[in-house]
């Protein structure tokens, strides 16, 4: 009996440290992007898909950093499937909710700032260079769950360089931090 509240305690303890703790330093998050719309400029009739998982850590509160793989297949009228693959860093910015301009808009959601960068290429192509940037929206279905959307501008530096817009929608898991491992390994300061 004496184990089954401490159970529940450290539950109900965690999962009211995560409600806060979501974006805090010492938090993982595991994830990415599952569809996106992209808009190349200067080339007509490109159709693509780019998945994009990610695992970031909170180096402090509200900043993530962390790795990501892009993989993604493109197609150009009248041309062959082009295979796309990269590997690259990145780095998040969730703004706090005073700076957000609009205290209550949707209420359990948060604006973040993202960047990266990598290297990449495609079938048939050489490297490349990629660096995005832009704004995106994550909306907490859970405490730890969070569906997103991200407009970057995403830039390819190399042989056959190219610019465009990348509209992405995907999810991340936000896994806990440091205070519940520590809670898990000292039951006795409870």
């Amino acid at each position: 009996m004496k184990k089954l509240l401490w159970a529940t305690c450290v539950a109900l303890l965690c999962s009211a440290g995560i409600a806060n703790a979501q974006i805090e330093e010492g938090s993982t998050l595991v994830g990415g992007s599952l569809a996106n719309a992209q808009l190349t400029f200067g080339s007509a009739g490109k159709t693509s898909i780019l998945l994009t998982p990610k695992v970031g850590y909170f180096i402090q509160d509200n900043v993530a950093v962390g790795g990501q793989v892009k993989l993604g297949a493109s197609k150009v009228k009248n041309v062959k499937a082009i295979y796309e693959y990269g590997v690259g860093a990145f780095g998040r910015y969730y703004l706090g909710p005073g700076e957000q301009g609009v205290d209550n808009f949707l209420q359990h959601g948060r604006w973040f700032l993202e960047a990266g960068a990598g290297i990449g290429g495609a079938t048939g192509g050489d490297l490349m260079f990629n660096l995005n940037f832009g704004p995106g929206y994550a909306y907490f279905l859970t405490d730890a769950i969070a569906l997103e959307a991200s407009l970057l501008y995403d830039g390819n530096l190399g042989s056959g360089s190219r610019n465009g817009l990348l509209l992405n929608l995907g999810f991340q898991i936000h896994l806990p931090c440091k205070k519940y491992k520590e809670m898990r390994n000292n039951p006795g300061g409870l």
